[in-house]
């Protein structure tokens, strides 16, 4: 569990790292093209899809029980979710990082798919969210090697 957690934060790095570089390269060279239509499809299908991740990581409990019991309790409060998994946590960051860096990115299309001269809000965007993704994981991280360090 808690090295599945570890490669989970260490493919995130990962990830983060490359995004950034390819966003150095956008600024030190900026001749490039953004299609803002397709930008604006794929992380509005983003945002959609980590919402629905981040509701579904959230919740333990389904709130409701079947049979006998369903007949003398109409409805079961639910669960508090036990995010003290490491493996859960840190797909639950993942999966909260990803939304933010996904309505990040939807706010980016939109400048640019109604000013394509500002086309430096897509780096910019990166950059920012590479911040938010490095300050979000460090806690799940140092638990982790906490953990494998045995303290």
């Amino acid at each position: 569990e808690i090295l599945g957690a570890l490669m989970s934060m260490i493919i995130i790095w990962m990830v983060t790292g490359v995004l950034t570089y390819l966003a150095c390269m956008r600024l030190l060279h900026p001749d490039y093209d953004i299609d803002a239509t397709v930008m604006l499809i794929t992380s509005a299908c983003a945002v959609l899809a980590n919402i629905l991740l981040s509701l579904i990581l959230h919740q333990t409990g389904h709130g409701h029980s079947h049979g006998a019991q369903a007949r003398e309790h109409v409805s079961a409060p639910l669960e508090k979710p036990d995010l003290s998994n490491a493996s859960l946590r840190a797909a639950f960051v993942h999966a909260i990082g990803d939304l933010f860096q996904s309505i990040g990115v939807l706010i980016s299309a939109l400048i640019i798919f109604f000013k394509p001269q500002y086309k430096i809000a897509d780096p910019i965007c990166t950059f920012v969210f590479s911040i938010f993704v490095f300050a979000t994981t460090i806690p799940i991280l140092r638990d982790i090697f906490t953990v494998l360090m045995e303290g």
